[in-house]
C-alpha cells in the first residue's frame, strides 16, 4: 500500500438526493461552514419531483466547487439494494474526472448523505485522524439524534465506520474497486479494505446529526426487510441474524420481524451470494458471538468519549 495522501486536506464529497427539498438546504450550510472545505462537492439529484433540484442549481451558482448532477432516467421508486449503489457509483466518476480534468487535488473522496447535519469541524477531525494513522483507509463520523434537546450518539461499533458521512483514502478508494455496484455497498468496502489489510473506524467525537433514522425511509419493516436481504446476500449465518433479531426486538419488534423476514425471503428465491469466497468467509467470521461481544466491548468503551451537550454542534 502507498500513502501518498497521509498529508493531504483535499477531498471531494458526493450526495446523493432525491425528494431532499427539505433536508438538502440543513446539509449545504453545515458543508458551506465546514473549517476545512471540500474541494469539490457533487450533487447528485435522482429524478426528484419536488425543489430539490432547484436549490442544488442555487448552490452551484452560488459556490464554484458545487456541481450538481441530474439523473432524468425514470427510475421507478427507490431500491436501496441496487439504486442507491449505482446513484452514488455514477456521482463518483463525474466527481473524480471533473477533479482529475481541473486538476483540483485531493486525498479522500467520501458519500455524504443528504439527511445529515455536519458540526462545523466534522471534515477537519476526520482528516486530522488519517494524518495521526496511514494505515486507515476508511473513516466516518459518530451518528447522532436530536431527543428531547440533546444528542444521543446511535452505539455502533467505532472500529466500523458508517456508511455516511465516510471518507476513503484515495488509495484504499483504488484498492477496493471504487465504489461497489449493488447491495450494501458500504459493508462490502469495509471488508475489502480490511481484507486487503486497511484499518477502519470511526472518529466518535465528529458529530454528524440524522435528521431521520437509518432504515427510517421507507418505514422500519421495509427497510429492515432490505436489511435481512442484503445481509443473506454478504453470507451472514442465520444464526448469528437471529441474535441481532432478539436484541432489537424488546426495543422494536418490527425491526426484528423485517431482519428476519427479509432474510428467509432472499433463502426463498435462492438469491447468490457474495462471489468473493473469501471475502463470505471474512463476514461470516466477523459477525460471529464471538466477534460481536467485541463489538460490544467497543462500544461501552467509547461511550466515554460521546458529547453530549446540544451546544457540541457548530453548523
Amino acid at each position: 500500500m502507498r500513502y501518498r495522501s497521509s498529508k493531504s486536506w483535499g477531498y471531494i464529497i458526493v450526495t446523493p438526493a432525491k425528494n431532499e427539498e427539505e433536508n438538502l438546504p440543513l446539509l449545504a450550510r453545515s458543508v458551506i461552514n465546514q473549517s476545512v472545505r471540500p474541494r469539490l462537492w457533487v450533487i447528485v439529484d435522482d429524478n426528484s419531483n419536488d425543489r430539490t433540484g432547484e436549490i442544488a442549481e442555487d448552490l452551484a451558482r452560488e459556490h464554484g466547487w458545487i456541481k450538481v448532477i441530474h439523473l432524468k432516467d425514470r427510475a421507478v421508486g427507490y431500491d436501496l439494494r441496487y439504486r442507491y449503489s449505482d446513484v452514488v457509483r455514477r456521482g463518483f466518476g463525474v466527481a473524480i474526472s471533473y477533479a482529475i480534468g481541473k486538476r483540483i487535488p485531493f486525498g479522500y473522496i467520501g458519500v455524504l448523505d443528504a439527511d445529515f447535519v455536519l458540526e462545523r469541524r466534522f471534515f477537519e477531525k476526520l482528516i486530522r485522524a488519517f494524518h495521526e494513522n496511514e494505515r486507515l483507509g476508511i473513516l466516518s463520523g459518530g451518528g447522532y439524534y436530536i431527543r428531547n434537546g440533546r444528542l444521543v450518539w446511535e452505539g455502533t461499533d467505532p472500529a466500523r465506520p458508517k456508511g455516511s458521512p465516510r471518507l476513503f483514502r484515495r488509495e484504499c478508494f483504488r484498492e477496493v474497486g471504487g465504489y461497489r455496484l449493488g447491495p450494501s455497498p458500504d459493508t462490502v468496502s469495509y471488508y475489502l479494505a480490511r481484507l486487503l489489510g486497511w484499518e477502519t473506524a470511526q472518529v466518535v467525537d465528529a458529530i454528524a446529526v440524522q435528521l431521520r433514522e437509518t432504515e427510517g425511509r421507507f418505514g422500519f419493516l421495509r427497510g429492515y426487510e432490505m436489511l435481512g436481504w442484503s445481509n443473506y446476500k454478504l453470507g451472514t449465518s442465520f444464526t448469528s441474524l437471529l441474535a441481532r433479531s432478539v436484541i432489537l426486538f424488546p426495543s422494536n419488534p418490527l425491526k426484528a420481524y423485517g431482519l428476519v423476514a427479509g432474510y428467509i425471503k432472499a433463502f426463498k428465491l435462492g438469491e447468490k451470494r457474495l462471489e468473493n469466497i473469501a471475502l463470505r468467509e471474512f463476514i461470516r467470521t466477523d459477525m460471529s458471538l464471538a466477534s460481536n461481544l467485541k463489538k460490544l466491548e467497543r462500544i461501552r468503551n467509547a461511550r466515554k468519549l460521546v458529547p453530549v451537550r446540544e451546544s457540541e454542534l457548530r453548523g
